[in-house]
């Protein structure tokens, strides 16, 4: 992306390349891939960037630009959401994660109750842990103090260990949702590669 800049301050984001008319002379798209930076920048085209805004936790404002000697780097405004209203989005998230790890073994828990075969052990302990983790994890969130811990459950640094091909071990660094992400065993889906995941 490029912004047209006339007596320092931008006339225009273009986002492609489009034919343009400068002072009066016509310009083709194609000087957009042809012509170099500093080409472009004696008809006062510069390089376009843009700061997002992480709309999990910010309400995006008004888009305001700076231009510099080379490049031009737009920013909006943002404001923080309400911390309340984002610990109850991530309490639902929470409940319905939880749901979802056990409805596929809620028709053990039907057919037990209506007299038939009772619940295999390891799946009743498997139900357990993740009734207690989701109720854990509430508690935890309802805890969070400020923006900066909300985001930081929501990313939490952990280290990933598994086989590869040669059953090795390697590990990677990734970055979990604990809103999201259950650490109960499920015994009905074996992952025969995976070795652990601990936190950073």
């Amino acid at each position: 992306m490029f912004a047209q800049i006339k007596d320092g301050s931008v006339v225009q984001v273009i986002p492609r390349p489009v034919p343009l008319t400068i002072n009066e002379i016509q310009y083709p798209k194609n000087i957009f891939q042809l012509w170099s930076n500093e080409e472009l920048k004696a008809i006062d085209l510069l390089p376009y960037s843009e700061n997002t805004v992480d709309n999990r936790f910010y309400i995006r404002g008004n888009l305001s630009y700076e231009v510099k000697a080379d490049e031009v780097i737009g920013t909006y405004a943002q404001t923080a959401k309400d911390n309340d209203d984002l610990k109850n989005r991530m309490i639902e998230q929470v409940k319905r994660q939880a749901s979802r790890h056990l409805e596929s073994t809620d028709w053990m828990a039907i057919r037990a109750s209506e007299g038939g075969s009772a619940i295999p052990d390891a799946v009743k302990t498997y139900r357990t842990a993740v009734r207690k983790e989701s109720n854990d994890k509430e508690t935890e969130i309802k805890a969070l103090s400020n923006l900066d811990a909300i985001k930081l459950y929501q990313a939490t640094p952990h280290i990933l260990t598994r086989k590869n091909e040669a059953g090795e071990n390697y590990t990677t660094e990734t970055n979990l949702n604990l809103a999201q992400h259950y650490f109960a065993d499920d015994p009905l889906n074996n992952d025969p590669d995976f070795v652990s995941l601990v936190k950073k």
